[in-house]
């Protein structure tokens, strides 16, 4: 991999799909009137839904299932 080639896998793009809904929540309660944990709150449901999509509906494979379905 060279230096300017960035590749990223479906687990990191899950896991940063995972953390804007919390950090955007984050600042809302910082700088809004709403309450931090209700911020926190509602921000967790859409990075809740991430974590079922990438466990259950779209699970990680195997390194073994991966070479089976490539060939």
């Amino acid at each position: 991999m060279s230096l300017g080639e960035v590749s990223l896998a479906t687990a990191d793009l899950v896991l940063i799909v995972m953390a804007v809904p919390m950090v955007l929540a984050s600042l809302a309660g910082l700088v809004s009137s709403i309450q931090f944990a209700v911020a926190l709150g509602a921000g967790s449901v859409p990075a809740t839904g991430t974590l079922g999509y990438a466990l259950f509906y779209d699970p990680p494979a195997t390194p073994q299932a991966n070479a089976e379905q490539s060939s």
